[in-house]
């Protein structure tokens, strides 16, 4: 009985140390009632309509370049290595400095959460009013207090490796 105890609680303490690994925290905010989102049904409309909008990408850099990107999107990462300990500090700075805080902004990651933390920020601390987050991100998902989705590769939108 203590060995299955013993092997659940080292599963327990693997998982959790993926999960703050790869920068997605278990904290208690429900970002799902803080950010807009704009599913791949907004892209299409905005599309269609020609109305202007600006991807950014805030996964790292070797993400951006091994695993494929958002044709004209623009890359700032939020965190380093899609780590939670590697946030880049300078990260609303330059977002400040390189955009106008009324422009229609969809922040962009690989599943969702460093993207909603991302545009939690933009709005909360740097002022932007017209940021979204794209639900799921590139590769989707649906963990709870994220806005999810299947992300922008299943809803077929632009992509180029």
């Amino acid at each position: 009985m203590h060995t299955i105890r013993n092997m659940l609680w080292v599963a327990v303490l693997v998982i959790a140390g993926c999960a703050s690994e790869h920068g997605h925290d278990a904290d208690s905010v429900d970002y799902t009632r803080t950010v807009k989102s704009a599913d791949a049904t907004v892209i299409e409309k905005w599309q269609r309509e020609n109305i202007p909008y600006i991807v950014l990408d805030v996964r790292s850099e070797r993400e951006y370049e091994e695993d494929g990107r958002v044709p004209g999107s623009v890359l700032q990462p939020y965190s380093f290595d899609n780590k939670k300990e590697g946030v880049n500090e300078a990260f609303l700075e330059s977002v400040s400095k390189r955009f106008d805080r009324d422009e229609r902004i969809v922040v962009l990651c690989s599943h969702g959460m460093r993207a909603t933390q991302a545009t939690a920020d933009l709005g909360e601390k740097a002022g932007f009013t017209n940021v979204y987050v794209f639900p799921g991100g590139v590769e989707g998902h649906h963990m709870s207090n994220y806005p999810g989705g299947d992300g922008w590769l299943e809803a077929g939108l632009p992509y180029e490796k």
